[in-house]
């Protein structure tokens, strides 16, 4: 992890209210930074602030894994986007004042690998009715991940959902059938149909159902706009509405949906932003050191 050090030399120089953290000056496309304030006093937490990168906002949530508090926000970085040089900037409001403090970020590309696929026909070519079931289902998932629930419902240090070996890293250019072009947008690990799989993290189930590409799927809502995703599952052990607890088996894995044989696929959304779900987990569990 690389900190801004000469940024956070200068504030606590010049004003000794606020220290900020970041998590790492560069970035590949599809990673998350996370941004960690501290304050001296709690008198000195602002009226209200945000982090803005890339045009856009984020929210400022509190820290309550660190004892000395202060606030942290993840910002994602979207997936495919060109390396360049750019800022993020983290506003502080305190009645009419405003106050920006701004970092260099550099945004490299994370050069993901090409590979081809066979899956079956019906898979690849795809009928205009099941266009349709397409279009439902993503109008459907993009409600769900455009919501932020305000509490936050992680309590421990994330981990994988499964130990076993990654058959398919997230990110891979992919080509079904030489027709349907694609990229992964999870990291898949191998699993036997039956093999049974846990959630990463406490949160309220808000989808599970059987989709077309996904198959029986399971997204998780763990609050602060944090969203897991478990696919081409077997069997469903929750229903949409359910609490789940870090490490509660949620169903068992399968070869459901668009798949070449039965395994777990696995995704995370970021205040609206699907991103590396492993490098997700590295940088949120800097929250807890």
């Amino acid at each position: 992890m690389r900190i801004v050090w000469l940024q956070l030399l200068l504030l606590s120089v010049l004003d000794a209210k606020t220290y900020i953290e970041i998590s790492d000056n560069t970035v590949a496309d599809a990673g998350t930074i996370l941004v960690k304030l501290r304050y001296d006093y709690e008198a000195d937490r602002p009226d209200r602030s945000y982090v803005a990168f890339e045009g856009k906002r984020y929210p400022l949530y509190p820290n309550l894994f660190d004892e000395t508090g202060g606030d942290y926000a993840l910002i994602p970085v979207c997936y495919g986007i060109r390396p360049h040089k750019t800022k993020l900037v983290v506003v502080e409001i305190t009645g009419k004042t405003k106050r920006y403090m701004t970092f260099p970020v550099t945004i490299r590309s994370a050069h993901y690998r090409k590979e081809r696929l066979r899956v079956d026909p019906s898979r690849a070519k795809i009928s205009e009715k099941n266009r349709r079931r397409i279009r439902r289902e993503a109008k459907e998932a993009k409600a769900i991940y455009t919501r932020s629930t305000p509490e936050l419902y992680i309590d421990a240090p994330l981990s994988p959902p499964l130990q076993s070996k990654i058959t398919s890293p997230f990110g891979t250019k992919r080509l079904f059938n030489g027709i349907l072009k694609s990229f992964h947008s999870g990291t898949d690990f191998r699993a036997a149909t039956g093999t049974p799989i846990r959630a990463v993290a406490s949160g309220r189930v808000v989808l599970a159902k059987n989709r077309f590409f996904a198959g029986n799927s399971v997204i998780i809502d763990h609050g602060e706009g944090i969203y897991t995703g478990y696919y081409h599952l077997s069997r469903f052990l929750v229903k949409k509405g359910d609490f789940v607890h870090e490490g509660e088996v949620i169903a068992l894995a399968g070869a459901t949906g668009r798949v070449t044989g039965p395994h777990l696929h696995f995704s995370v959304h970021v205040n609206g932003t699907l991103v590396d779900p492993l490098c997700f987990i590295d940088t949120f569990n800097k929250l807890f050191f």
